[in-house]
C-alpha cells in the first residue's frame, strides 16, 4: 500500500493486512496530521453499512475486488470475510492467495480511500478531459477499388499512454448494400470486429462506440471493396492527442496481411473522440504523490466530522469541537489542514506540469472541426 495505518490504540479494530503494515512511501494516514485522525474517529463517523454477503461457491467466477469495488466479489468463508484478489475458480479462501482475509471496518475504510482517491485526482486536474473530437471524412464521388486484398486506417495515440481514443461513428462508402466486417487488429491478432452497414456510396455514418484500449497502433480493416473517394491528402500529425492514416494491406487475412501507409482517403470515414484518461498515470505515480494523497485524505476526513455527512449520532461526535473543525477546514492563514493542503497541492501541480505528457495541452479550448482528409 502507498499509506498504511499505524497502530494508534483508539480502537480494538484488527484493521486487514492492506490497511497496516509499512508503507511503501513512508507515510501513514494518521501519522504527521491533525491529532483527531485516529481509526476509532474515523469508524465513528464512516456509514454503517448492512453488510451481507453470499458463501464463497467452488463454481462461481470471481474478480478483482479492488477494481471490480462489487460485494459479488467479497465472500464468507469457515465464519469468516475474504475478498478476492484475482480472477479465479475454485479457489478455496483459506488455501490461497487468491483471497484476503478481511472485516466489515476494513472495507468501510478502503470505500473511504477510494472517495479520497477519486477527488485526489478532481483536485489534481487528472480526471477525464476531452481535448478532441473530429469528423475525418471525404465526400467521395469518384469510384475506387485498391489493388491490394485490405484497405482500412490506422489509430494510436501521440507521445502519451494515458489516452483514450473513442470510435463514436464510422461511414464506409462502398459500393453495396451488404454488411461489410471490419477487422480491429493490435499486434497482429484482430481483438475485435465490427460489422458495417454501407448504402451504396452514400455518406451515412453509424454509431458504434468503440474505444480502442492498449498499447500500439490499431488498424480497422476491411477487404478491399469499390468505395466512392478522392485524392484528399490526410496530415496524419494535424489532430490532437492521436495518429491515424489510411493503409493498404496484402495478405491471406486480415491479421496477417502486411500493411503500407497511404495519404489518401479511401471511402472510410470516422468520427472520433480523444480523452486524457489519467487515472493510470495517477496509479503509476502515487508514491510520489504520497504527500498530496495523505493531505486529501486528511482534508476529507475533517470535512467529513464536520458536516458529519453520514449523520452519525454518539457521544464522541457530540464532544468535538465543530468551531474547531471549521477553522482546520477553512481558514488559509494558521498552520491549518486547509493551509497545508493548499500547499501540497501547489507542490503536486507543478510536479505534474513538468512530468505529465507534453504533448497533450489539455487545457486548450476545445476545438470540435470537420477534416477533409
Amino acid at each position: 500500500m502507498i499509506l498504511t495505518f499505524a497502530e494508534d490504540f483508539s480502537s480494538l479494530v484488527d484493521l486487514d493486512s492492506d490497511l497496516v503494515g509499512t508503507p511503501d512511501s513512508g507515510l501513514y494516514w494518521n501519522r504527521g496530521v491533525l491529532p483527531l485522525v485516529t481509526v476509532k474517529n474515523l469508524l465513528d463517523f464512516l456509514p454503517m453499512l448492512d453488510f451481507t454477503f453470499s458463501a464463497w461457491d467452488s463454481s462461481a467466477n470471481y474478480t478483482i475486488f479492488e477494481e471490480s469495488k462489487k460485494k459479488s466479489d467479497i465472500v464468507t468463508y469457515d465464519g469468516k470475510v475474504y475478498q478476492s484478489l484475482s480472477v479465479n475458480t475454485n479457489k478455496q479462501p483459506d488455501l490461497t492467495s487468491d483471497w484476503l482475509e478481511t472485516n466489515e471496518e476494513s472495507l468501510r475504510i478502503k470505500s473511504f480511500i477510494w472517495s479520497v482517491k477519486e477527488n485526489l485526482l478532481s483536485a489534481l486536474s487528472l480526471s477525464r478531459k476531452l481535448i478532441e473530437n473530429q469528423y475525418i471524412y471525404n465526400v467521395g464521388e469518384t469510384a475506387y477499388t485498391a489493388n491490394e486484398d485490405y484497405i482500412g486506417w490506422v489509430f494510436e495515440p501521440k507521445g502519451s499512454d494515458y489516452v483514450k481514443i473513442r470510435i463514436n461513428q464510422i461511414a464506409l462508402q462502398a459500393n453495396t448494400d451488404l454488411p461489410v466486417t471490419m477487422s480491429v487488429i493490435n499486434q497482429g491478432i484482430v481483438v475485435d470486429t465490427i460489422v458495417l452497414n454501407p448504402n451504396n456510396g452514400l455518406l451515412e455514418f453509424e454509431d458504434v462506440d468503440y474505444t480502442i484500449s492498449g498499447k500500439g497502433r490499431f488498424y480497422f480493416v476491411i477487404p478491399t471493396h469499390e468505395v466512392l473517394s478522392e485524392n484528399a491528402y490526410n496530415d496524419p500529425l494535424k489532430y490532437d492527442g492521436f495518429v491515424c492514416y489510411p493503409v493498404v494491406g496484402s495478405g491471406d487475412t486480415p491479421e496477417g496481411s502486411v500493411y503500407n501507409e497511404t495519404t489518401y482517403g479511401n471511402g472510410i470515414n470516422f468520427n472520433v473522440s480523444v480523452y486524457l484518461d489519467s487515472s493510470q498515470y495517477a496509479d503509476n505515480n502515487l508514491v510520489d504523490l504520497a504527500k498530496m494523497y495523505q493531505s486529501q485524505f486528511e482534508m476529507d476526513f475533517i470535512q467529513m466530522m464536520q458536516l458529519n455527512s453520514n449523520s452519525r449520532v454518539h457521544g464522541d461526535a457530540r464532544a468535538i469541537d465543530k468551531n474547531l473543525l471549521t477553522y482546520h477546514a477553512s481558514d488559509l492563514t494558521g498552520n491549518t489542514v486547509a493551509r497545508r493542503y493548499a500547499q501540497q497541492l501547489k507542490i503536486a501541480k507543478n510536479s505534474i506540469n513538468k512530468t505529465f505528457d507534453r504533448f497533450i495541452k489539455s487545457s486548450k479550448k476545445i476545438q470540435i472541426r470537420r477534416s477533409s482528409i
